[in-house]
């Protein structure tokens, strides 16, 4: 028994990655490549796969600790039933006094065991969590099923009460996952009948995801609820206002919402 425990806090000190913390993402040098395809589907990293990789191997050594101890358990256990069958009945009330200490002792011992199993659970399931947030930071954003739905109900409401709110929809032109993700909302709600303008405003410092206010001018309450439904959003408001905005030389028109696409959140 001490040699399996032994040799479970050995593997337990090889375990290198728990300080690990994810590299950023790429600059904007990087990811200037005049590539279409690269555009859409950007290229991950060395040091994001270097991190990827590690937290996999990491993730697979914890998952074989956990079944070295899970066999471990299962193995006292085994030995504590069979000290207990083995003990000849005429030995009496000595035998069963030995048998009874063996046993508290085994049974504390397995307790352990299954203590540093939760443990290894624990450290597993943060790990996963770990790499699937990374890989998820590493993929560009993009409206889903879900959210196309909610804009073609839109469209059908909007049509069905002759509303055609408009939108405004910040863009900046530095970052751009947040420019291609922009122009999609903006191409999903034109289909849907919103009148969309584009504005680029400069970038507030940590500023990150979606952000959206939804303002009391027309189709304000068509529009929320569309984009609580389309989820693609990491924020979305309510205020009583109705500001208007000057586009371009033109006079200044009342908004219904207002979207902010900043660039991804980091890691």
């Amino acid at each position: 028994m001490a040699i399996c425990q032994t040799s479970l806090a050995f593997w337990l000190d090889l375990y290198p990655y728990r300080g690990i913390r994810p590299a950023r993402l790429p600059d904007r040098e990087t990811m200037n490549i005049p590539n279409f395809k690269k555009l859409f589907m950007p290229d991950i990293s060395a040091d994001a796969a270097s991190l990827i990789h590690a937290i996999a191997s990491a993730t697979a050594v914890i998952a074989a600790l956990i079944a070295a101890s899970a066999m471990i358990i299962a193995h006292m256990t085994s030995d504590v039933k069979n000290q207990q069958a083995e003990v000849p009945v005429s030995r009496g009330a000595q035998a069963v006094t030995v048998v009874h200490e063996s046993d508290v002792q085994a049974r504390l011992e397995i307790e352990q065991l299954i203590e540093q199993n939760d443990a290894l659970r624990a450290e597993l399931e943060r790990e996963k969590a770990e790499r699937l947030k990374l890989e998820a930071s590493l993929k560009p954003r993009a409206l889903t099923p879900q959210a196309h739905d909610a804009f073609k109900a839109l469209a059908g409401e909007l049509k069905a009460k002759t509303l055609a709110p408009v939108v405004l929809l910040n863009i900046h032109k530095d970052d751009k996952e947040a420019v291609r993700f922009a122009k999609e909302i903006a191409v999903a709600l034109t289909k849907a009948g919103v009148q969309v303008q584009i504005k680029q405003l400069p970038l507030q410092k940590h500023n990150t995801g979606t952000q959206v206010v939804v303002y009391a001018g027309v189709g304000g309450d068509e529009l929320e609820q569309a984009f609580k439904t389309a989820d693609f959003a990491s924020d979305i408001k309510r205020s009583g206002q109705s500001p208007r905005v000057k586009v371009d030389d033109g006079d200044a028109i009342a908004i219904s919402a207002f979207i902010s696409v900043y660039p991804r959140s980091e890691i």
